[in-house]
This record gives C-alpha cells, sequence and structure tokens, in this order.
C-alpha cells in the first residue's frame, strides 16, 4: 500500500512538471568569469537526474566491489554451515540406526565448520567409545577443549559417563576436579555420587551426601535409595564391634529398619556372636517389608526357641508360600526344634524350587540330627551330583 502512495505521489509531481514545462520551458543563465551559460529547465532538471543516476551507480558499483571479498568469505561460510548440519542430520540419523561408523564419520567431518561443533565432537566421541575405539574417542574430546575451552563443564561431564564403567577412578579424578571449580552445580554433584557409589567408597560418598540433599541435585526416592546404600555400605566396612555398635546408636529406629541397613547389621553381629535383640528386629522389619536376606538370616540365629521362632516364619508362609529362603528357614527352625518330618519336608520343597548346595547340606544335617546317617549320605550324593551338572560346559 505504501508503494503505490509513493507511486502516484510520485506520478502527480512528475505530470504537473511535465505540464508547466510544455507551457513554459524556463531560461536558465549561469555566469561564470566570460563564459555564459544558458539553457532550459527542463534540459537541466533532466541533466540533473541523470546526472545522479550515473553517480547513484558509480558508487554502488565502488561498493560492492570493495566489499566482495567479505561477500564471498560470508557465503562460503553459509555454505559450510548447510553442509556441517546436513551432516549432523545424517549422523543422527545413522544414531538411531545403531550404525555407530557412519555417524561417527559424518559427525566429524564437518565439526570445524559448523556452528555446533561441540555437538559434533562429542557425539563423535560417543560412537567411537561405543565401538571401543577409545583413542578416538579421547582424539575427539581432545579436540573439543582445544575448540570449546569455556565448555570444560559439559566437556567434562561427557567423558566422565564414558569412562565410568571401564575406568571409574578416572571418572572419579575429573569429577572431583569439576566439582572443585563447581561446587554448587548439582548435575556433577549428582555424577559424583554415581561414581562415588560404584567404587563403595561410602565415606567420600557420606561427606559428599549433606550438599545432595542441599542443592536438590537427585529426587527424595534417589535420596532415600542412596541414603539406605550408604548405611548399608558403612556398616559393611565396619571391622570392630565397638565402633559397630555406636554407628548403630546413632541411627533412627526407622533407619534401623530398613532392609539393607539392617541385614548388614545382623551378619556383622552373627559374625561376633552378638545375637541378642536380632529376632525382634528382624520380625519388625519383615512386617514393614520382606526382604529375603533378613528371613536367610532369620535361621541362622541360635536366640531364643527354635520353636516359637518357627510359629512366628509359618505365617509367613500364607503370602509367600513359594519363597525358597522362607522354605529354607523353615526347615532350619523345623529341625532345631527337633521337628525331623516337618523340617525335612520344607528343606524338600525348597530344592524342587530351586536346587541350591546350602539346602541340600542343611537337609544332610538334619537327617544327621535325627540318626540316619545312610540317608544323610544320600543327600550329600545327590547334592555332589547336581554340583557336577551346573559344572558341565553346555553342548553346542
Amino acid at each position: 500500500m505504501g508503494l503505490i502512495l509513493t507511486l502516484a505521489l510520485f506520478f502527480l509531481v512528475g505530470t504537473s512538471l511535465a505540464t508547466l514545462l510544455i507551457y513554459d520551458n524556463g531560461l536558465v543563465s549561469m555566469v561564470w568569469g566570460d563564459w555564459v551559460i544558458e539553457t532550459s529547465v527542463s534540459f537541466l532538471l533532466v541533466s540533473l537526474v541523470a546526472l545522479f543516476v550515473v553517480i547513484y551507480f558509480t558508487i554502488r558499483l565502488v561498493s560492492n566491489l570493495w566489499n566482495a571479498p567479505k561477500f564471498w568469505r560470508k557465503n562460503r561460510r553459509l555454505t559450510q554451515y548447510k553442509k556441517a548440519e546436513t551432516a549432523l542430520a545424517k549422523g543422527m540419523v545413522a544414531l538411531e540406526y545403531g550404525d555407530w561408523r557412519k555417524a561417527e564419520k559424518e559427525l566429524i567431518k564437518s565439526a570445524k565448520q559448523s556452528e555446533e561443533g561441540l555437538i559434533h565432537y562429542l557425539s563423535a566421541a560417543k560412537m567411537a567409545h561405543n565401538q571401543k575405539a577409545y583413542k578416538r574417542r579421547d582424539r575427539y574430546l581432545a579436540q573439543a577443549r582445544e575448540h570449546y575451552i569455556d565448555e570444560y563443564l559439559t566437556i567434562g561431564l561427557v567423558e566422565a559417563r564414558l569412562l565410568a564403567e571401564s575406568e571409574p577412578e578416572q571418572a572419579r579424578t575429573i569429577l572431583e576436579a569439576l566439582h572443585e571449580q563447581e561446587p554448587e552445580n548439582a548435575t556433577v554433584l549428582m555424577e559424583l555420587a554415581h561414581i562415588l557409589r560404584r567404587l563403595k567408597d561410602w565415606n567420600a560418598l557420606g561427606e559428599l551426601f549433606p550438599k545432595l540433599k542441599k542443592t536438590c541435585a537427585i529426587n527424595k526416592a534417589e535420596q532415600a535409595e542412596l541414603e539406605t546404600q550408604l548405611l548399608s555400605g558403612k556398616l559393611a566396612l565396619i571391622n570392630n564391634r565397638a565402633e559397630l555398635e555406636h554407628l548403630w546408636s546413632q541411627l533412627s529406629s526407622e533407619r534401623r529398619l530398613m532392609p539393607s541397613v539392617l541385614a548388614e547389621y545382623v551378619e556383622k553381629s552373627l559374625g561376633w556372636g552378638q545375637e541378642k535383640g536380632l529376632t525382634e528386629l528382624i520380625e519388625r522389619a519383615i512386617k514393614k517389608q520382606w526382604d529375603d536376606r533378613l528371613v536367610y538370616q532369620y535361621g541362622r540365629i541360635s536366640e531364643l526357641s527354635a520353636l516359637e521362632r518357627l510359629k512366628v516364619a509359618e505365617k509367613w508362609l500364607k503370602a509367600q508360600k513359594d519363597n525358597p529362603v522362607l522354605l529354607l528357614t523353615l526347615g532350619r527352625l523345623a529341625c532345631a526344634a527337633q521337628l525331623w518330618g516337618r523340617g525335612q519336608n520344607y528343606l524338600k520343597e525348597s530344592l524342587k524350587i530351586r536346587p541350591e548346595v546350602e539346602t541340600f547340606h542343611a537337609l544332610a544335617k538334619c537327617y544327621e540330627a535325627e540318626g540316619n546317617e545312610n540317608q544323610a549320605a544320600l543327600v550329600y550324593k545327590e547334592a555332589i551330583l547336581k554340583l557336577e551338572d551346573t559344572q558341565k560346559p553346555a553342548i553346542r
């Protein structure tokens, strides 16, 4: 609309001037020293317009020639960007198809020309890692650091994740360095916690845990799981009874009933012959959450009457009737209470579900305690045959 109005205005002005010049061309005189130049107004106007056009196009020509190299470089750069984007798209497609070699090739060939070069280098490093081409992986990561110095955090996180399984100690070193530079970074804290858990360095993880909670690096469910593993790990590392009791006394009643935490405490206590209170703790924990390891340990405790514990454990059969661990515990408790037939039946049921050498041994011991040496010998023989069968190589 604006263009139409502008053209209409020019047309109107031009028409008006043309009409005036038809009636009177006018006279223009220019005196320069002894020179006198006379011409009509219409000729002067046409000459001025022609001069303006010549000057305008001359300036445009000179300007274009001056900027030609810059324009050529810009156009070349745009072409390179377009090719890099195409290569990135092809690489991502190859990645989706699981063709890591092709994906690596497409990603790295235009990494230097791409505006998203960091993505090219890091993705290519992942593809090389998947092919176990670790030298190429390290080269791509080094190139990323060389060209993108300010992106040290992203590059470090990717490298640590790639090294987590094969070289966890190296991954830990990288993450600890990043943590020193970015102590409040939630992603770094989370990755460092995962690698410490993999390395089972519970003391270091314990020092890091308050920061994880403060920065909300992990959600509440993950926090609870990590805290459980942390406490279990700390208990497993203790080699002193006094230290065990000291740590146990610091735990709340809720934490004491966490299955994995309680299982480690029970295991340590049984090793030192300290069984007082274990039966009650296990029974309370099982009421809250079923755990096979606690049930297994329940059958190893000699505290209190085996018959009383058998009565409690038999109530668990309603919900766990086909659980081989519970049947093993019931068999042990029944045999300890001298209920030979009931104990042997429980142990045989356990063997039907999952044959284990330990269950065979418990059954044989039950027969021996009953005085049936011949039957015990047959059970031992059956256990040996079962063990030999499991060790035979598969025929292909």
